[in-house]
């Protein structure tokens, strides 16, 4: 995956899941009351990023940015 197609999944609102050493990261998008985010990380226990920004910027998979780690999905 590149960064172009996870930005397109992002703006399509696709949800994914990826698998990295036997755990299972998700891709999700919510709604609340200061509007809508996107979830990441491990199923079930996912964080919340504003904006493709900030996921791109501050998302992990385990010690490592998900950015650097994106071309393995």
């Amino acid at each position: 995956m590149t960064k172009d197609d996870l930005y397109f999944l992002i703006q399509t609102k696709t949800t994914k899941e990826f698998e990295y050493k036997g755990k299972t990261y998700s891709l999700l998008y919510d709604k609340d009351s200061d509007g809508e985010y996107i979830r990441f990380g491990l199923l079930y226990e996912e964080k919340k990023y504003k904006s493709f920004g900030e996921l791109w910027n501050d998302a992990k998979i385990e010690n490592h940015f998900f950015r650097e780690m994106i071309d393995i999905f």
